[in-house]
């Protein structure tokens, strides 16, 4: 069975959040167990580079399916239009379609303050809708850039119980790729960390990924240990970058099963653990498609 033969769910509860943050305008999607389960704890689901598109409304889903409450964000408002976030099928195409969201990343990655209030509008708005249980810390899960959005947000403080990178840089604001698509990058505005400690920080990283060097691991794991944050780094063997993306994403895309497996079921225990109340329904494929032992 994959994601195509998910047994019907007309209980779960799909709603669109939107709102304006500094003069841009964002749109996100909740999916959310039947009401009958009652207030459930809140996941964001945080896009790659490409922007909020199918992929991370069906992750919400397969959060909504175990038992959670999936909020997938948008990072990028109308930098980048909702339906200019697929790979191009004209090959002609493609080079303006990185460009543009390689501009959408560095707009918000390379101004630390701007990235960390609006993750922190979108939690606000998550915890207030009337599905979630906002008496417990949310966690926050993310792809590539999404990756580094929440490590972001633990650098800023944000009242989050856990959170998961899948394939995510490390530190904010160094993807290399941008340069190679002629992006110029906006000057690097820092702010001050405000760590939040309580968080637990799962990274799921691929051994044969180049956008994670040695060099970057040990800044990663110097820079939480000094700021007391309890983190694991699970790092897969042959493993790329993009590990956790389907095919149907395009190139990103480059799906490698047994570790997406593994990665997913991290994620899992991560969640049993820091919600202890919500009991997990087994779900036999994640939102890639990939088996997931139940």
């Amino acid at each position: 069975m994959s994601i195509s033969e998910w047994p019907a769910a007309p209980d779960l509860r799909r709603d669109t959040i939107s709102f304006t943050f500094r003069s841009n305008d964002y749109v996100g999607h909740l999916v959310a167990p039947a009401e009958s389960a009652g207030p459930r704890p809140l996941v964001m689901v945080i896009h790659n580079y490409q922007g909020l598109k199918f992929f991370d409304v069906d992750v919400a889903e397969y959060l909504a399916r175990v038992g959670y409450v999936g909020l997938a964000i948008d990072c990028y408002g109308n930098t980048v239009p909702a339906d200019e976030r697929t790979w191009p099928k004209d090959a002609s195409r493609i080079e303006a379609f990185q460009k543009q969201c390689f501009e959408g990343m560095v707009a918000i990655d390379h101004d630390y303050e701007k990235f960390r209030s609006l993750l922190q509008t979108w939690l606000d708005h998550g915890l207030a809708h009337e599905t979630v249980d906002e008496r417990v810390s949310a966690a926050a899960i993310g792809y590539c850039f999404g990756g580094v959005a929440v490590l972001e947000a633990v650098r800023g403080g944000l009242d989050l119980g856990g959170v998961v990178s899948f394939h995510g840089l490390l530190q904010t604001g160094e993807d290399p790729s941008p340069a190679r698509m002629g992006v110029q990058r906006p000057p690097l505005v820092t702010c001050e960390n405000r760590y939040n400690a309580n968080t637990v920080v799962v990274i799921e990283n691929g051994a044969d990924d180049q956008l994670v060097p040695q060099d970057s691991q040990n800044r990663f794991f110097e820079e939480m240990d000094a700021a007391g944050v309890d983190w694991s780094f699970h790092h897969h063997a042959r493993t790329p970058h993009g590990f956790a993306l389907p095919a149907t994403l395009g190139p990103p895309g480059r799906l490698h099963e047994a570790t997406d497996r593994r990665s997913t079921v991290n994620m899992l225990s991560l969640f049993r653990e820091i919600f202890p109340g919500v009991k997990q329904n087994p779900v036999s494929h994640n939102a890639a498609g990939t088996s997931i032992p139940v």
